[in-house]
């Protein structure tokens, strides 16, 4: 078809319309053939077939009817890059280079020029190389990205006699400097994999696990072997099988990387999110009850990652090994047993080793090593899981145990040893938060565990004791997701079978399941509560309830978080962390705080459950259950708390009530002031006990005294009074001493306490309250004890008031 058009009678303009409109046609057509790598091929012997064909034209056009044999016409055009391997994708350019020599009598550089502006017109998008013959070897040497080019050239059409020519060159180049090429292409793959990480939005083309994955094991095989195609390999590097998978998770990631382009119209390889659902749908997946078909998808596309990487990584650095020795490094490399070596802290192994997993464990449990090279990857793959439950055990009292877990990984063993793993394999996770999928966030907890940043984090880890529970817990933490019920719950229930199965002690594996079931506690509140709040700390610590607890969530959140993407974590959020630990720190090792908040937090969780808490507003409910003064829920029932706090509540100014036998009255007051040392001075009977409870801008007194019966009138007068200012009194001044006041300014975050202990005597309350007015300090609760004629008072005060910054004067007012 292409050819009649070319000889046809036409004119010049008619004919390259008629390509034009070929090509066109050809490319508007090829959603429908769209299939991985025979895509490819059928694509690129197309685009063989234009460029034959446009070259002819040119030549037609040169020469007439007096066109010479093609052999004789000293130029040969050849493919390059994707196109040159049968990897030619819809919008990559087309790239080829042209290779002449200069011959008397033929016009070759006005042919290749009038070629490739033919290219150009007909709307090709070409890249292009043009050089002589004798140049290619000095070309070569320029950089690596031009000599993998040049290697990889694959005849399309022209001179075979100067394709003859071109192989020679081609050869010497692959000769050439072959380690320095060798190991530069080899770093170029692993700078990539740094800048393009596994992800839930792959760069399948230069990403982990991508295409140039598997170029760079082609360009190493062919520099060393000289080969064609990897499959020339079979039975000499490596077998069939493994081969076979290989090139069938390659596959997937054509058929991925053709409709990503399709769908998008452009030339791109990253896999973002909002391309998931979509190409998913054209490779055929449906959705089911559990899992969208996007999230099947992206599962298989991360698997298919995984075993990319994991047969190109063994296989390319099993091939470079010799050009890898370094005679500076001999003396540092240490035999630990046959078939074991270790140098600069990284553990190597002879790649004919035939030892069984079981054996290989006893050797790594013994030694100590941070790195590992993809030899331990290649010995892992090639065994079966024997290893006992005491070794596996053992592995987490061992000081680094990351290598060995991730070289597990991907050797696709550590879902075999730890079935609770397989679960979570590649599993991505569409938070909008995380930026790995679960395996890969799971094991990156653990690796930080092991290689913390901070020193205020470093320093508690270094005395935990119990690092192999915490290690286990790093691993462990997210195991439940892709589940229906609460990952917690469920990984805490996985943490259980695990540590049960290697016979761990009840305690341990209480703390582990613990560990997993809060393990995002202390993110939520150092990140999201106020960290500085009595009642945020005193919750927090009763959830958390000993040191050992604390100091293990402290590490995990740190290396959970900075294993979520790189620079989530930060010098901010490890300060938020280090606030949060140190403040429960402090009430941890004040267990009457402790028991207080523990009986705070039942008493909300069953306010909860009222149905008259729950008529309330729900913006009253908050601030009921934000409330400072812990003593109204530690004091009084569930029936007593919600009567108060309606009453506070339904105030509108102020409001009270006197109850007889005994005598105790209650008053409420809404943003006006109270002169509580009025009234108590004013009153002759002796108190036992003030509650003061706030709520927002209420405040709510509750005043027990010691005796039965009282002049209900009379009292009511008072009261009055008290809410009424500038009341003149003479407070009897009780004559209470400096040294009977013990102040404590850390009595918790936000309270301090001022205690006082002498000898009972009337007015004491009142003549201190007195104070407190005159200094403009706000109280808000009082504990009064008598015993065997001796008080012993708490004031409690919020550190607001400055109060220990005046403390100083104010015992002057006692000397």
């Amino acid at each position: 078809m292409l050819n009649e058009i070319i000889y046809s009678n036409k004119d010049d303009f008619e004919i390259i319309k008629e390509l034009r409109n070929e090509i066109k046609k050809y490319t508007q057509n090829l959603e429908k053939e769209a299939e991985g790598k025979q895509f490819f091929i059928k694509y690129t012997k197309k685009m063989d077939e234009f460029i034959t064909i446009i070259f002819k034209f040119v030549l037609k056009n040169m020469f007439g009817c007096y066109r010479p044999n093609i052999n004789s016409l000293p130029i040969t055009i050849t493919a390059m890059g994707s196109y040159s391997r049968y990897q030619l994708s819809l919008y990559s350019d087309i790239d080829v280079m042209i290779v002449y020599e200069e011959v008397k009598g033929y016009n070759v550089i006005e042919i290749v020029e009038s070629f490739v502006t033919m290219l150009w017109d007909l709307g090709l998008t070409i890249g292009h190389r043009v050089h002589k013959l004798d140049e290619l070897f000095e070309v070569s040497k320029k950089d690596i990205t031009i000599k993998t080019a040049l290697l990889e050239s694959r005849y399309i059409y022209g001179s075979k006699y100067l394709w003859v020519g071109i192989q020679n060159e081609l050869k010497k180049i692959r000769l050439d400097n072959q380690k320095e090429y060798l190991l530069a292409r080899y770093k170029a793959l692993q700078d990539l994999h740094k800048k393009y990480p596994l992800s839930m939005e792959p760069n399948i083309k230069d990403g982990f696990g991508g295409m140039r994955d598997a170029n760079t094991l082609f360009w190493v095989a062919n520099v060393i072997y000289g080969i064609s195609n990897n499959s020339e390999l079979i039975g000499i590097v490596y077998d069939e099988n493994d081969y076979k998978e290989y090139r069938n998770n390659l596959e997937f990631l054509f058929r991925v990387r053709t409709h990503l382009h399709i769908i998008t119209k452009k030339h791109i390889d990253i896999v973002s999110l909002e391309y998931h659902r979509d190409i998913a749908l054209k490779l055929g997946y449906n959705d089911t009850k559990r899992l969208k078909a996007e999230r099947l998808f992206i599962k298989d596309l991360l698997k298919s990652l995984w075993n990319v990487n994991k047969f190109t990584s063994i296989y390319t650095k099993k091939l470079l090994r010799k050009f890898m020795y370094n005679p500076k490094t001999i003396s540092n490399i240490e035999r630990i047993s046959k078939n074991y070596y270790i140098c600069e802290d990284k553990i190597y192994i002879n790649w004919h080793n035939k030892d069984s997993m079981k054996d290989s464990f006893k050797v790594l449990l013994n030694n100590k090593f941070k790195f590992y090279d993809v030899s331990l990857v290649n010995l892992f793959y090639h065994q079966k899981v024997n290893v006992t439950k005491n070794q596996l055990k053992t592995l987490f009292n061992k000081n680094d145990i990351y290598p060995i877990i991730k070289a597990l990984y991907k050797a696709n063993k550590l879902s075999t040893l730890i079935p609770q793993f397989s679960k979570i394999k590649y599993l991505a996770q569409f938070d909008g938060y995380h930026h790995y999928p679960v395996d890969i966030h799971s094991i990156m907890t653990l690796y930080n565990v092991e290689n913390i940043k901070y020193k205020n984090i470093q320093k508690v880890y270094k005395n935990i004791k119990q690092k192999n529970i915490l290690k286990i817990v790093a691993l462990f933490h997210d195991l439940g997701k892709g589940r229906t019920k609460d990952h917690h719950l469920v990984g805490e229930k996985l943490i259980d079978i695990f540590m049960t199965k290697l016979n761990f002690k009840e305690n341990e594996i209480t703390l582990g399941k613990k560990l997993v079931k809060y393990h995002t506690i202390m993110s939520n509140v150092a990140q999201r509560e106020d960290i500085d709040n009595d009642k945020v700390l005193l919750n927090f610590a009763n959830v958390v309830e000993d040191k050992t607890t604390l100091d293990m969530l402290y590490v995990l959140t740190y290396a959970d978080i900075d294993a979520v993407g790189e620079g989530i974590f930060n010098n901010f959020k490890e300060y938020l962390l280090t606030t949060l630990y140190k403040n429960t720190l402090e009430i941890i090792e004040n267990k009457e705080l402790l028991i207080l908040s523990s009986k705070r937090a039942k008493k909300e969780k069953q306010l909860l459950k009222n149905e008259e808490f729950l008529k309330l507003p729900k913006s009253w409910q908050k601030k009921v259950l934000n409330s400072p003064s812990s003593q109204l829920f530690i004091k009084n029932s569930v029936n007593e708390i919600v009567k108060i706090v309606t009453q506070m509540k339904n105030t509108q100014k102020y409001d009270y009530q006197i109850h007889q036998n005994p005598l105790s009255i209650e008053i409420i007051k809404k943003g006006i002031n109270f002169d509580l040392g009025y009234f108590l001075g004013k009153l002759s009977y002796g108190v036992s006990h003030i509650a003061i409870y706030k709520i927002d801008d209420v405040k709510y007194f509750k005043i027990d005294f010691d005796t039965f019966e009282a002049d209900e009138y009379t009292i009511s007068e008072l009261i009055e009074k008290a809410f009424k200012e500038n009341n003149e009194y003479i407070f009897i001044n009780p004559k209470l001493k400096r040294e009977e006041f013990t102040l404590d300014c850390n009595h918790s975050k936000n309270y301090l306490a001022l205690k006082l202990k002498t000898k009972d005597k009337n007015g004491i309350i009142a003549y201190i309250m007195q104070m407190m007015d005159k200094y403009k300090i706000d109280v808000e609760d009082i504990k009064i004890s008598v015993q065997k004629g001796i008080v012993r008072d708490i004031l409690i005060i919020n550190k607001i008031s400055g109060f220990c910054e005046i403390y100083e004067q104010f015992l002057k007012e006692f000397e």
